[in-house]
């Protein structure tokens, strides 16, 4: 496989030949099944010819240990050979190595470099950990503008955090102009997806009629989808509704057999060249 990264463009072409192609899908068959042994074997074989995805599926399966033990050094070997290549999502999970200190001393100035690489090649998950850089302050003094937009560029590809996170940012007028129904809009994004905390902020909007229409109902269902996922607060305030006679008991029956059916929106696959 070759890896062109187009300067000032941030975009990464990836030209795969039929075979590579028939062998990744193969491969990936066999992960889904947990047939490790046989997807690791067959990716072996690209990554030995240097393709960047096998480098980097590789290195995923050592750093989580399918199939074998955790081994931090290994996938820190593969991550940088597939990143040499231009390859953002190993470009990320360098920067998530460096950052945590796996296979090597926590190093955040390197940490901050591989994600900004990733970022501006286009990957959502590096953009996503350098805007807590930014918001944070973990390399310099906080620099909430540069945190809004990473946090929107991984809002806008479907990164539930992300989008949690600008809405905070939103509601409360850091770093950004304030907007209610904007960040409303978002922790809906990220609720969709069952992200918890943006589940106990919208139905508190619901309660409050705050950036949304009041509705007691989607207040208590989306407080109940919190609660099942042991937000605690959110089953206090979702107590509050059931304590003050808020909804009738059939509408309670109802908005409880509704949230036990409820499933979160998948999340969107970034390269299906590679595990998720």
């Amino acid at each position: 496989m070759q890896i062109a990264r187009m300067t000032g463009m941030a975009v990464v072409i990836l030209a795969m030949s039929p075979m590579v192609l028939a062998t990744d899908a193969e491969a990936m068959r066999a992960y889904r099944e947990r047939n490790y042994s046989l997807a690791a074997k067959l990716w072996k074989v690209e990554a030995d010819k240097g393709d960047a995805n096998a480098l980097y599926n590789l290195g995923l399966m050592s750093m989580r240990g399918d199939g074998t033990e955790k081994d931090m050094d290994k996938a820190l070997g593969l991550f940088q050979r597939a990143a040499d290549q231009g390859h953002p999502q190993a470009e990320y999970r360098l920067g998530e190595m460096r950052e945590l200190g796996w296979g090597a001393a926590p190093n955040l100035t390197e940490a901050e470099h591989w994600y900004q690489l990733a970022a501006d090649a286009g990957d959502p998950d590096a953009a996503m950990n350098l805007a807590q850089f930014f918001e944070e302050g973990y390399m310099q003094e906080p620099d909430l503008p540069r945190a809004v937009m990473r946090y929107r560029q991984a809002a806008d590809q479907g990164v539930a955090e992300a989008q949690y996170r600008l809405a905070a940012l939103i509601e409360h007028g850091r770093g950004t102009t304030r907007d209610q129904m904007e960040a409303m809009k978002l922790y809906k994004a990220a609720a969709e997806q069952g992200y918890a905390l943006a589940q106990q902020r919208l139905g508190e909007a619901y309660l409050e009629g705050k950036g949304v229409p009041q509705d007691t109902k989607q207040g208590y269902l989306w407080l109940t989808l919190a609660t099942k996922q042991n937000i605690r607060s959110a089953e206090k305030e979702r107590n509050d509704v059931l304590r003050n006679k808020k909804l009738t008991s059939d509408e309670v029956s109802q908005l409880e057999t509704t949230a036990v059916r409820w499933k979160p929106k998948a999340a969107a696959v970034k390269n299906p060249a590679i595990i998720q």
